[in-house]
């Protein structure tokens, strides 16, 4: 089945999220629309038959305070809120099947990476504020990613990483890739976007207030 795309506008430079490479990385600051686009493409793939969509963070105490109220917003936002069912860790589109599972990479009790590997059918992985995780977590949790029938993707978020991160070690050092790239090269598709290109969406207070910030 083709995804269709969301029809909301959005920067030009998130065309690049429609590819058929494994890794998409997105960078950028606040206000920059990472998340909210991230969110809207999430809940496209709901659509589908057959997603099941594993949205991480590395600690993530209570997703239904901190991340389900942004994706609440979004399908009332389409005023389809009939086609879900939303629980404290999960959201599930009823007609589908598909559903995306919130879950934090280290909890109070310790490092529940083992758990997360486990998880079966997992057709995408979201790792936002991937700058946080480290590099055998991300292993793990990468190998599990591998379900037959779906591409399978993994999407991190992250501010851009400092040169001693294995991200940017791995996905642009070592690949010649320059941060800020706007491309898709082997298996890994780059998008950069900064507040500049979502400044349609952002109220001149808190334009002035990255202003003043730079």
């Amino acid at each position: 089945m083709t995804l269709t795309k969301p029809k909301i506008d959005f920067s030009p430079k998130y065309k690049l999220f429609w590819n058929d490479t494994r890794y998409t990385i997105l960078t950028g600051g606040r206000g920059s629309g990472k998340s909210f686009f991230t969110g809207v493409f999430l809940l496209g793939l709901l659509h589908e038959i057959g997603h099941t969509i594993l949205f991480t963070r590395y600690t993530l105490r209570s997703a239904s305070v901190s991340i389900i109220p942004e994706f609440r917003e979004k399908i009332e936002m389409t005023n389809l809120e009939h086609k879900f069912k939303i629980t404290k860790d999960e959201i599930v589109h009823l007609d589908t099947g598909s559903k995306i599972l919130f879950k934090g990479i280290k909890t109070s009790s310790g490092d529940q990476t083992a758990n997360l590997k486990s998880l079966q059918g997992v057709t995408t992985w979201v790792m936002e504020e991937a700058e946080e995780i480290d590099e055998d977590s991300f292993d793990k949790i990468d190998l599990s990613v591998r379900q037959k029938t779906k591409q399978n993707r993994v999407i991190l978020l992250l501010n851009p990483s400092t040169k001693e991160h294995f991200i940017y070690k791995r996905f642009y050092q070592d690949r010649g890739v320059q941060a800020g790239a706007n491309i898709s090269k082997g298996d890994t598709t780059y998008i950069h976007t900064t507040y500049q290109d979502n400044i349609e969406n952002l109220s001149d207070s808190y334009i002035a207030q990255i202003e003043n910030m730079k």
